[in-house]
């Protein structure tokens, strides 16, 4: 069996470059953030938000991913995509060249993470809530798109990478054991 790019989605603060970059580690494999592509090519993220337009930045970075997911070809590559990568259709087309892994969370998940982060432009103002309008929107996609659904709401990133390459394992194998059904989610507050 060919070796396929996985491709890490899931809503913004989630840990999909922490987990990435572990998962790449355990499976010696390469690397590759789709944000930090764009920025080491483009500049700040927020910067292209506040000088371009999220329409700017959302082509750049569906160019990002079609050039990370082109570039993986034939190797288990992982490949980190920003939050809302997958709304593009042509991204969607590219992800089915992919194992695509959905790191499934819930708001209290990312609570603390947005509290301390700056530099997203989508959570201005009150954070949590645009963060959970953002999730409600997208959380269907995720979901369609994915391959292997993998609750990341407990355990430490290395933990994490662990089951991720497990449930890959699994799945690599034709096994649809691999795809871990969700403990009891909570549901986003709207």
């Amino acid at each position: 069996m060919t070796a396929r790019p996985i491709a890490l989605i899931g809503p913004m603060a989630v840990g999909k470059s922490a987990i990435g970059h572990q998962l790449s580690q355990h499976l010696g494999a390469s690397f590759v953030d789709t944000d930090v592509a764009v920025v080491a090519n483009h500049g700040s993220i927020a910067e292209i938000f506040a000088s371009r337009g999220e329409h700017a930045f959302r082509e750049l970075e569906a160019r990002a991913v079609a050039r990370a997911i082109e570039d993986a070809r034939g190797s288990s590559t992982v490949i980190s995509l920003g939050g809302g990568a997958v709304l593009d259709s042509g991204t969607q087309q590219l992800l089915e060249r992919c194992t695509v892994v959905y790191l499934q969370c819930d708001a209290d998940t990312v609570a603390e993470r947005i509290a301390r982060s700056s530099g997203r432009p989508l959570l201005a103002g009150d954070a949590m809530e645009r963060w959970k309008t953002l999730f409600a929107t997208r959380r269907p996609v995720y979901e369609r798109l994915a391959d292997l659904v993998i609750d990341v709401r407990n355990g430490s990133v290395p933990d994490l990478a662990h089951r991720i390459e497990d449930a890959l394992r699994g799945y690599a194998a034709g096994g649809t054991a691999a795809v871990p059904t969700p403990a009891a989610t909570k549901e986003v507050e709207k």
